[in-house]
């Protein structure tokens, strides 16, 4: 969580699965999420740095996320690697990014 006057500002979770459809592709970045105030300030890309050196303490060398977002992650580094479908049947891209600096 990134935290700001005792405020909850953003936050994000690690998962095991987020596809049903890709049950082959772990550990996952889910949920980041900035709260509007604190957007353009660079917490949503602190928040992913942390979730890439969580993952890597925990023995993976790649984290990978779901979206429908275009152009965000790959600002940051993260590489469209395929698409996928969620619960409802609607396609979503899966990105993945290194662990490894």
């Amino acid at each position: 969580m990134a935290i700001k006057n005792e405020s909850i500002i953003g936050t994000y979770a690690l998962l095991r699965n987020d596809l049903f459809s890709r049950q082959d592709i772990f550990p996952w970045l889910a949920c980041l999420y900035v709260s509007p105030e604190q957007r353009g300030r660079k917490i949503g890309s602190q928040l992913m740095k942390h979730a890439l050196q969580e993952t890597e303490k925990k023995g993976h060398s790649k984290l990978s996320l779901c979206t429908d977002l275009n152009g965000y992650y790959e600002k940051y580094g993260w590489i469209h690697i395929t698409n996928a479908f969620i619960f409802t049947g609607d396609e979503t891209k899966v990105y993945e990014a290194s662990t490894l600096n």
